[in-house]
């Protein structure tokens, strides 16, 4: 039998193609709040600290707000590319590079600014709770400060349009085939999408935020009624985040703004009508990644509807 690895030495994940970089990269929303906050933030001569630096594009906004040296880390291969760039771009002798979880990195010494955009889909999947406390614990002066400072996630009961049509009803029987088993898949995975405000049949909540200034534990389950505000149909939930940069400097994926993340869609088994006035009582769970061969895991119930949905990454 042959072996798939020589067959396929490197695979990437999607983390590790250029186009995915190249919608962040160009995400005015995203870096434009970043640059803002990185030039309010940022003193000359300063050490940053880049958790998570994919690119390089925060290092290099850094080293542009006047930082004397910024310790670049990313476990990524991806991290190739950002050392390229800093070469191309005469910054290579102010970033040193670190090629490794942030957990396991050695900056050697303290910094006076730590910066991440560690922000999934569902904001936590990405392990930011845990790479950006620690980094604070290991890396950051007392007095230093962080990029950013607080994230909060968002839900809302959905009628969404195109996904559920597509990807979860789209199983129909073909060629004499049953597909129901892959719908049966299909529902159990979450989908970026894109959310309009007409679809949301209650008012958004936060459900999971943590304030790493306050260092306080992050609840990872929380219970939350929504008033359906329409007669409608619903069939899953959505999530977006608001991330606290600064002060006075917001980052938000709402659906009413325009990023590369849009917003995230978790299906719910079978559609249900429901009507203006009506509670809905949704739970959410989750499960960080406390050690790196951890998986992260979410997961949404309706007792009403007798329905969840479980993503796992």
């Amino acid at each position: 039998m042959l072996d798939p690895t020589e067959l396929f030495p490197e695979v990437p994940n999607l983390y590790e193609f250029p186009s995915i970089h190249s919608d962040m990269i160009y995400d005015e929303h995203r870096v434009g709040a970043y640059r803002r906050a990185i030039e309010r933030i940022v003193k000359k001569g300063d050490v940053v600290v880049d958790v998570g630096t994919g690119t390089g594009i925060l290092a290099f906004l850094c080293l542009k707000a006047g930082a004397a040296r910024v310790h670049a880390i990313d476990r990524s291969p991806v991290i190739n590319w950002a050392r390229r760039l800093a070469e191309t771009n005469g910054m290579a002798d102010q970033i040193i590079f670190h090629q490794c979880d942030s957990r396991d990195a050695n900056v050697g010494e303290q910094a006076d600014v730590i910066v991440s955009e560690l922000i999934g889909h569902m904001v936590f999947e990405e392990g930011m709770v845990e790479s950006i406390s620690d980094a604070m614990e290991r890396f950051l002066k007392p007095d230093g400060l962080l990029i950013p400072q607080a994230v909060t996630l968002y839900a809302a009961p959905v009628c969404e349009r195109e996904i559920y049509k597509s990807c979860i009803d789209g199983w129909k029987p073909a060629y004499g085939i049953d597909y129901s088993v892959m719908r049966e898949q299909a529902v159990e995975a979450s989908y970026v999408a894109e959310i309009n405000e007409r679809d949301l049949l209650a008012t958004h909540q936060p459900i999971f935020s943590v304030d790493f200034l306050d260092r306080a534990q992050l609840e990872v389950h929380a219970e939350k009624a929504f008033e359906i505000h329409r007669d409608g149909e619903i069939n899953g939930v959505a999530f977006w985040f608001d991330a606290k940069l600064t002060d006075t400097i917001r980052l938000s994926s709402g659906p009413w703004t325009k990023t590369h993340w849009k917003q995230c869609f978790t299906p719910l088994i079978r559609p249900r009508k429901v009507f203006a006035g009506e509670l809905l009582d949704i739970s959410f769970s989750m499960t960080l990644c406390e050690r790196k061969s951890d998986r992260f895991s979410f997961t949404v119930e309706i007792p009403q509807i007798d329905d969840h949905a479980t993503q796992e990454t």
